[in-house]
């Protein structure tokens, strides 16, 4: 089950169950002590795209309604079964380059990063595999952004952080995009400046995104791209060190 914080995220709504009860080994909030207690940085909220599943497995998180609202036992035997593939509780070697870029910014020592921030999958339904296409674009229906919108808006207001950077241009649009349409009165998007206003908290959150660390092709190479390495430097050194 959820923790009791994340349980009635979009509970007796768009996932009746709660959001984070109907998947709990998707709860991507995976956050170790030091995002809340290391006095060298502030707190970071790092969002990936989505986990994705291979055509072989049971085709029934291709199917959004049958996910999100559908026979709760048979997705989560589909996930116990594929538990090593979704947990974002594990080492991931592409996100290791993010890691890294972090130790150098605040003299860390994290392998994983959620060890020093929080990290979490934006979509909650996996993607599939189209030959060498693995991103979440095109599966995307309405339900899967009502209900990754949702859990993102529950998830920042529990944990109040400093700065949110995604490592996916498209679900860092798509959350825009939500936050353009929907009834949430707490969380409001200031495009111009790129920060969040959160009434809960009268406070503001700036938020970015970067390049996916294994990107390919030249505008959206990690190391050369203007959207890649330099660019997640500059805004832990701007946003999430303390006293640089």
């Amino acid at each position: 089950m959820a923790t009791d914080k994340y349980s009635n995220i979009g509970k007796d709504g768009i996932v009746k169950e709660g959001i984070f009860n109907r998947f709990p080994i998707l709860e991507s909030v995976t956050l170790g002590d030091n995002y809340w207690n290391n006095p060298r940085h502030n707190k970071l909220m790092i969002i990936a795209e989505s986990n994705y599943l291979n055509d072989n497995v049971d085709s029934v998180f291709k199917n959004p309604v049958t996910w999100y609202q559908g026979e709760a036992s048979i997705i989560k035997q589909l996930l116990k079964d594929q538990e090593k593939k979704v947990s974002t509780w594990k080492y991931y070697r592409t996100f290791s380059k993010l890691c890294k870029v972090m130790n150098e910014v605040a003299n860390t020592h994290c392998k994983s990063v959620y060890e020093e921030a929080v990290f979490y999958n934006y979509f909650l339904r996996p993607a599939s595999v189209k030959g060498t296409d693995r991103s979440f674009k095109k599966d995307c229906e309405p339900l899967d952004r009502d209900v990754a919108g949702t859990a993102l808006c529950g998830a920042i207001d529990i944990l109040n952080p400093d700065i949110v950077i995604f490592a996916s241009k498209y679900a860092y649009d798509e959350f825009k995009d939500y936050l353009g349409y929907s009834d949430n009165t707490n969380i409001r998007f200031v495009s111009e400046y790129k920060y969040l206003e959160l009434a809960k908290y009268n406070r503001k959150i700036r938020i970015d995104y970067v390049n996916h660390p294994a990107a390919r092709g030249y505008y959206n190479n990690w190391y050369k791209s203007e959207n890649g390495k330099q660019k997640f430097e500059c805004l832990l050194k701007e946003y999430w060190l303390r006293n640089p």
